[in-house]
């Protein structure tokens, strides 16, 4: 007896190309789909920008009117004969501490012209520590560094910010640094 053919050739090569096309054709209705579909808490959250009112001019402030750089301050003029100088001018190399306000911020007559200054946000007697008071300040935004220096025979390690040239940005880092539980020591260059 003889079996009867069945025609069921290249069947199994057909339920293969069928089944590709069916999931590939899922793939693209489950892609459309999630496409067409609102993202999830994008629209819970409104930025901080939402909640400001325009100025009345209606121009939005400038973020980055604290970058732009102001020209370089004219050379002083040498004294005229006869004349004292206005002020006494200490060795280079030297440092003075500037006058602080009560509150902590840089009264407007210690910044004379072309006065820079540092922010000191530690001396310490390990290169350890300091070096994690400089990554403390990495973490807060502020670019430190380590200056050792010899003193009665120990190496001290100081951890200094700076210079800045422009009394709000002594001002704005000091504030952030008190913020931030960290006493900012003041340092006047010459």
């Amino acid at each position: 007896m003889q079996e009867p053919v069945s025609n069921q050739r290249g069947g199994m090569l057909l339920g293969f190309v069928f089944g590709l096309v069916v999931g590939l054709a899922i793939a693209v209705a489950v892609a459309l789909f999630i496409s067409n579909a609102p993202l999830p808490f994008v629209t819970k959250v409104r930025p901080p920008s939402a909640n400001q009112a325009l100025p009345a001019d209606g121009k939005l402030p400038d973020p980055n009117a604290n970058l732009n750089l102001a020209p370089p301050p004219p050379p002083p003029q040498p004294p005229a004969a006869g004349k004292p100088p206005a002020a006494a001018v200490a060795p280079p190399g030297k440092a003075e501490a500037a006058a602080v306000a009560p509150g902590g911020a840089v009264k407007q007559e210690a910044m004379a012209e072309g006065s820079r200054f540092l922010l000191q946000a530690g001396a310490f007697k390990s290169a350890e520590d300091a070096d994690g008071m400089r990554a403390q300040l990495a973490l807060m935004g502020l670019d430190a560094r380590i200056f050792p220096i010899e003193q009665g025979g120990q190496t001290l390690y100081r951890v200094r910010l700076g210079p800045y040239g422009q009394l709000d940005d002594v001002n704005r880092v000091r504030k952030l640094l008190a913020d931030n539980g960290i006493e900012g020591q003041l340092v006047r260059l010459r």
